[in-house]
């Protein structure tokens, strides 16, 4: 066998690995309000099976399981915080909601999640409530990251 032969065929061998090692991984948020700990069945197995959550339990166990933290009560400080890594205190944000009545918006400066994913070539999508800001186009998901 030829010296080309060889490099081709070890080539061959260990592509595969180079490029399934430079696939991004996908990346899944789930928020859910309104949750207790031990409502959901990777938390709690010996849950009731009339609330069995087989996928969310798979998804968990395939994953990262994120345990170790503490959120705020309501739903525009608890999305701000996670959209922006800021504490909703420093968002001026603690105790607001901006639901369709409202005139508040998540300020426009702050670089949201969806921002810096997208930058680094990933597609970002929302699905559910979004809660922070409805008064301006500016301040619609589309316009913060969000591709769809």
């Amino acid at each position: 066998m030829s010296l080309l032969s060889s490099f081709c065929l070890f080539l061959s061998s260990i592509l595969p690995c180079i490029v399934s090692s430079l696939e991004k991984p996908h990346i899944l948020f789930i928020i859910m309000d309104d949750q207790g700990y031990n409502d959901i069945g990777y938390t709690y197995p010996e849950l009731d099976k009339d609330l069995d959550t087989p996928l969310i339990d798979s998804l968990a166990h395939e994953g990262f399981i994120l345990d170790r933290f503490y959120t705020m009560s309501l739903c525009t400080p608890a999305r701000a915080s996670l959209m922006t890594g800021r504490y909703p205190a420093a968002l001026g944000i603690q105790s607001e909601i901006f639901d369709m009545n409202t005139r508040d918006c998540l300020r426009e400066e702050e670089i949201l999640l969806p921002e810096l994913i997208r930058a680094n070539g990933y597609a970002t999508h929302l699905i559910g409530k979004w809660h922070l800001g409805y008064s301006r186009w500016e301040c619609m998901p589309c316009l913060r990251g969000f591709d769809t």
